[in-house]
């Protein structure tokens, strides 16, 4: 941001067209900066979406005007990113949120942040009354949350750089060597089935490391194989069939869903 002074400010809340358009210049970089930090999601940054942030950004720092109270320079541009942030941000729920709330974005937002940006993590927190409380959110409505959040264009995001070429090396490239099949003739079915066989892969990993009558009982639970579904009401069943005391069930089941959550979230 370039310097204003206090009396520009002030003929700029009176309208004076050319101190508005000292002020819209005077902010257009923090507005840019804030477009492109609301644009970005997943690695990826969405180009139009910075495009029509940066051109709503500059409409709001015009309509803010009025609404202004202070007099220092400092205190103009500390309002001006307030305003600029609250926004945007809103502006980016509506353009991404594809299907779900505004409620239902920020709270899927709010778990993203917790897990430093990993959709597929933020995915599994708001399922968790630990993270969401009362607000927890079913499997079903996390993964609309997530698909929203991402939209289908998360399929083309970078996973890393070719050890030759150096070139970006997208989900569908890696698909692709995987299977032999064109990038191009992937579905996006494919990436699910890829998505949930990682998921599947982790889940193992994490029950690995879990004491075995835990392990027993969370397998148990819904039914991962090889353990067969028991659910909750077939305590005396999985007793017999395990060899776990009656009594030790539930709290295997308690201290272990603790524990399952403690490791995935450790989980690399």
């Amino acid at each position: 941001m370039i310097d204003l002074t206090e009396a520009q400010i002030a003929d700029a809340k009176a309208n004076d067209l050319e101190a508005v358009t000292a002020v819209v210049t005077a902010t257009e970089e923090r507005v840019q900066q804030l477009a492109r930090r609301y644009a970005t999601g997943s690695g990826r940054t969405d180009q139009d979406l910075v495009e029509d942030l940066a051109q709503i950004g500059r409409i709001a720092v015009w309509e803010s005007l009025a609404r202004f109270n202070g007099k220092t320079v400092a205190e103009f541009f500390t309002f001006i990113d307030r305003t600029l942030k609250g926004t945007m941000s809103d502006e980016r729920k509506e353009a991404t949120r594809q299907g779900v709330s505004r409620a239902v974005a920020a709270d899927f937002e709010r778990a993203l942040s917790l897990a430093s940006g990993d959709a597929y993590e933020a995915e599994f927190l708001v399922t968790t009354t630990e993270v969401m409380g009362a607000r927890k959110m079913s499997p079903e409505m996390a993964y609309a949350a997530r698909l929203s959040y991402q939209g289908l264009e998360y399929l083309d995001a970078p996973m890393g750089s070719g050890p030759d070429t150096g070139e970006a090396i997208t989900l569908a490239d890696t698909l692709a060597d995987e299977t032999g099949v064109p990038a191009d003739l992937l579905e996006p079915s494919d990436y699910e089935k890829a998505r949930r066989k990682g998921t599947s892969i982790k889940v193992r990993k994490v029950l690995s490391r879990l004491g075995e009558h835990q392990r027993i009982v969370l397998m148990a639970l819904t039914g991962i194989v090889p353990v067969d579904f028991y659910g909750t009401d077939r305590d005396d069943e999985l007793s017999a069939a395990y060899g776990i005391p009656r009594e030790q069930i539930r709290i295997s089941r308690n201290k272990g869903k603790d524990r399952f959550a403690e490791l995935w979230l450790a989980a690399a």
